[in-house]
């Protein structure tokens, strides 16, 4: 799983959707997936499957940040979607219901936060791609953390400004 625990983590249950789309870092090259699978009680034989799944889910992610969506993500995401049912409980809630296995549970929080708005706080660090949870009252967050990457896309500003 990630080596490192963000200040920015999501609330349960979209946590568990965050700690997948972190199960690789882009810039370190490093890939948890085999881990965070192993975690979920899922054998090797899902690796393509997740795989698949965090990356349409990272892209929907990168939506959020104002990026175009994309066709494909959105058919890997609804082929998920499928594999969970929505509930309309006695309170008068829906509730999205996996009765799969972990990736079908990710699915359906992933489509419960969509439902009750949540899913738009959950970004990519525009410095690092590091997935994190925009808290910030007008959602404008843009780095996972500001101490560390907000700190070095700020001092990349400045020594561009000084070397002109």
């Amino acid at each position: 799983m990630p080596r490192y625990d963000l200040p920015k983590a999501a609330p349960e249950p979209l946590r568990r959707v965050q700690l997948l789309l972190n199960s690789c870092d882009v810039h370190g090259e490093a890939e948890w997936l085999p881990e965070w699978l192993a975690e979920q009680g899922l054998a090797g034989a899902q690796l393509e499957r997740a795989r698949e799944l965090r990356e349409a889910l990272r892209t929907l992610v990168l939506a959020n940040n104002g990026f175009p969506l994309d066709r494909a993500a959105v058919e890997v995401v609804n082929g998920a979607a499928a594999r969970v049912s929505l509930r309309l409980e006695e309170s008068g809630e829906l509730r999205v219901q996996a009765d799969g296995d972990a990736l079908d549970a990710v699915a359906a929080v992933v489509l419960g936060a969509m439902l009750d708005g949540s899913w738009g706080r959950l970004k990519a660090c525009r410095n690092c791609n590091w997935s994190f949870y925009d808290y910030s009252p007008n959602r404008s967050a843009t780095w996972c953390s500001m101490q560390i990457c907000g700190n070095r896309a700020k001092t990349r500003a400045y020594r561009r400004r000084r070397r002109v």
